[in-house]
């Protein structure tokens, strides 16, 4: 399978090197000269929980860097959501006859890159590990987890097969028949993980350990599952039973109180996560808020369901991009009346 690897991150340079480590030798295109420097003068260096080793692939800047009339049976797109289109429409004339597009983004992107190239052509799939790049080149995946990989509608077919085949050298692989459900409880946690982080420039540790935060989390988080619900979406675990964390509107006081304790609990464990929203926001980024938080008003709006949640909290993110509003814990007080 010739394999062709967007995106050369966190997320995309451990895929790169474990693939390169296992022969299958994928093309790298990083879209950042400084990375594609580094690792065609010192390799790319990788670390993981199990092993460090250093791999020496070729890396190029762009599409056009490639052979001329070079074409991939697959070709896996590990960029930020905010890029994933523009490497979409780029990369099709790249795609070997029966070749796929792999979609690896925070959010939900399959529908819009299926309208681009035809969701024949299109393979979903999330990553359930973490990773970060510490300088160009050097990449270290932070925790354990697997990849889930599937159809974006339907069950799992013989190139979903081979695929998993292939990336099953990096971690761990899930096939899913419902790729869908499992989309929907990632962007859940996403919509208040990443989102919330970035609004409010607070590491996990330090939102949860506020009790008017925790209970912006458990609506924000609502809004997100019932809307998946209301579409006919069946929600699949991931780490966690995606019910762990929902709080059902008319919750008496003793669950709330279970729940508010569990949203302790994993403010805790995950006390010095940093969300990529607020990683983007600080240096001045767009945010992938449309794929998030605003894939599900988009959602709701097909539904006929109202998330004044998600739907204020998109406004607020657009407005710090936009240079109005500050990133700071008070912007939650805004959303306390629309969370009681």
């Amino acid at each position: 399978m010739k394999i062709l690897l967007q995106g050369v991150g966190g997320v995309g340079g451990i895929i790169g090197a474990e693939l390169h480590r296992a022969g299958f030798e994928p093309a790298l295109v990083t879209g950042n000269p400084d990375i594609a420097q580094a690792i065609n003068a010192r390799g790319l260096l990788a670390t993981t929980p199990e092993h460090a080793f250093a791999v020496h692939p070729e890396a190029f800047v762009r599409l056009d860097d490639l052979p001329a009339g070079a074409r991939y049976d697959a070709i896996l797109l590990a960029m930020k959501a905010t890029r994933v289109l523009e490497a979409t429409r780029a990369s099709l004339s790249r795609l070997a006859a029966g070749g796929c597009l792999v979609t690896f983004q925070n959010g939900i992107v399959g529908d819009a890159v299926a309208e681009l190239a035809g969701p024949e052509r299109v393979v979903t799939g999330i990553i359930g590990w973490g990773a970060t790049m510490h300088a160009p080149g050097q990449v270290e995946r932070t925790s354990p987890g697997r990849i889930h990989l599937g159809e974006l509608d339907g069950p799992p077919t013989e190139r979903i097969r081979a695929l998993a085949e292939v990336l099953a050298t990096v971690t761990p692989i899930d096939v899913n028949a419902n790729m869908r459900g499992v989309l929907w409880s990632k962007l859940a946690i996403n919509c208040i993980v990443t989102t919330l982080g970035g609004l409010t420039g607070l590491s996990l540790g330090e939102m949860l350990a506020e009790r008017r935060l925790r209970r912006v989390f458990a609506g924000v988080y609502r809004e997100v599952v019932d809307t998946a619900e209301t579409l006919g979406v069946r929600l699949e675990k991931i780490a966690a039973d995606p019910k762990l964390l929902y709080v059902p509107a008319d919750a008496g006081w003793l669950t709330w109180q279970l729940k508010d304790l569990l949203f302790r609990l994993v403010g805790r464990k995950y006390r010095g996560l940093k969300s990529s929203t607020l990683q983007s926001l600080k240096r001045g980024r767009k945010t992938e808020i449309d794929f998030l938080n605003g894939y599900v008003v988009q959602q709701a709006a097909r539904a006929g369901t109202e998330v004044p949640l998600n739907r204020r909290v998109v406004e607020m993110i657009r407005e710090i991009e936009d240079g109005t509003r500050p990133m700071q814990a008070s912007n939650m007080d805004e959303l306390l009346p629309l969370a009681r």
